[in-house]
């Protein structure tokens, strides 16, 4: 009867004991997780202006890039420009819808990003909107050349659907790598127990060369665009210099009789700077300038003089958007190809530099909300085409409440 006393005695000391020991176990995992948490929202604070930054970005950009998916989509008669315009929209407008709410998600949890998923999500998404607009870009550029130093020739609108559509592929196609290198990062708090999880490269190819290479991709092909920008713009820029030399009415230019037609006698339509080409906004603009092209082949019977070839703020608008590109992914690719090569380099940063280099590695964003307001600052009709877009729906909505 003793022993069995004694061993009851025993089991439920021991029981206690296990007890004890699992009640402390569960407050220190829950002390933790109350400390983790406070680091977490200490770090989120800190991250504040960035993301208000950011807010203010994916605010604009998905406002501003419907707006111009409204405009150009409800145009009865589009051209290779317009394609373009509009393949550039859909690029940023997805990574505005997908890609920053997930990166201010990131940036409020930098300790605590427990989706993976959802991390490889995002920056697939954002390295299909950079390959697929700088394709476009590229495209855009050789359009520009075509009509400016090539007279005669262009993309067609055809051809225009085709490189939109070949983009988005290649930009998929190129962007899988991504959705490997991208996972949970495990960050090391120095507090014995307590560890961080962000969206950055995966711990599995962390210490390897592959984030390396991707990021040396994404800086070789900015360099590439920023080569090819760079000269084939050069060689704009030098037609339109030697045109705008020429005084206004020096220009002669000869008909299929041999009589002399003066630049300042010929209506403007006949004379048309550049007869094959469009204003980004203007249906009337289009109309013009294929009666400009047909109206030239008639009375001079021939393609027309170089000299009579000006250049159209679709010319300017889409320049404006190529620099915007090249200026805002310039910080982004140098933290990135930096962060790559020094070892620990975000870890010896100060509190100061950390923000500084979060706004520089968030610096492309600025790519996908600026066009917008490029189109509205340096077009006259898009501005126009807003309006009567905005004028429409207040009709309809009033005609809905009468």
């Amino acid at each position: 009867m003793a022993n069995v006393t004694e061993n009851t005695t025993e089991g439920f000391s021991n029981f206690s004991t296990v007890v004890m020991e699992t009640s402390t176990a569960g407050m220190e995992e829950i002390e933790a997780q109350m400390l983790l948490h406070k680091l977490n929202d200490e770090l989120a604070m800190r991250y504040l202006p960035v993301i208000v930054y950011m807010l203010i970005l994916m605010l604009i950009g998905i406002f501003g890039n419907i707006l111009v998916c409204c405009v150009y989509c409800s145009k009865p008669t589009k051209t290779s420009s317009h394609f373009f315009i509009l393949n550039l929209a859909v690029l940023d407008l997805l990574t505005c819808i997908i890609g920053m709410p997930t990166e201010v998600t990131d940036l409020r949890y930098p300790y605590m990003f427990y989706a993976p998923a959802a991390c490889k999500l995002l920056r697939f998404v954002e390295s299909v909107s950079i390959i697929g607009s700088s394709i476009t870009l590229i495209a855009v550029a050789f359009d520009r050349y075509y009509r400016i130093c090539k007279l005669g020739r262009q993309i067609s609108v055809r051809k225009s659907k085709i490189i939109c559509i070949l983009a988005v592929i290649i930009g998929v196609l190129s962007s899988w790598p991504a959705c490997l290198l991208f996972g949970e990062k495990t960050i090391e708090l120095g507090i014995p127990g307590i560890k961080g999880v962000d969206c950055s490269t995966d711990d599995s190819v962390r210490h390897t060369i592959y984030p390396t290479l991707y990021y040396g991709f994404l800086f070789l092909l900015f360099i590439l665009c920023l080569v090819f920008f760079t000269v084939i713009y050069a060689k704009i820029g030098a037609v339109i210099w030697k045109r705008k030399k020429a005084k206004i009415g020096e220009t002669i230019t000869s008909t299929p009789n041999g009589r002399a037609l003066n630049d300042s006698n010929t209506p403007s339509e006949q004379i048309s700077s550049d007869p094959i080409s469009t204003e980004m906004s203007s249906e009337q603009d289009g109309y013009n300038d294929k009666r400009a092209s047909s109206d030239s082949k008639q009375a001079f019977g021939k393609r027309p003089s170089r000299n009579n070839v000006r250049v159209t703020r679709t010319t300017v608008v889409l320049f404006a958007v190529t620099v915007a590109y090249v200026i805002s992914f310039l910080p982004f690719l140098i933290v990135m190809v930096v962060r790559s090569v020094v070892k620990n380099f975000e870890e010896n940063l100060s509190p100061d530099a950390e923000v500084a280099y979060k706004f520089c590695s968030k610096s492309y964003f600025i790519n996908n909300a600026i066009n917008p307001v490029i189109y509205s600052f340096l077009n006259i009709n898009f501005r126009k085409d807003i309006k009567t877009i905005f004028k429409k729906c207040c009709s309809a909505c009033c005609g809905c409440r009468h």
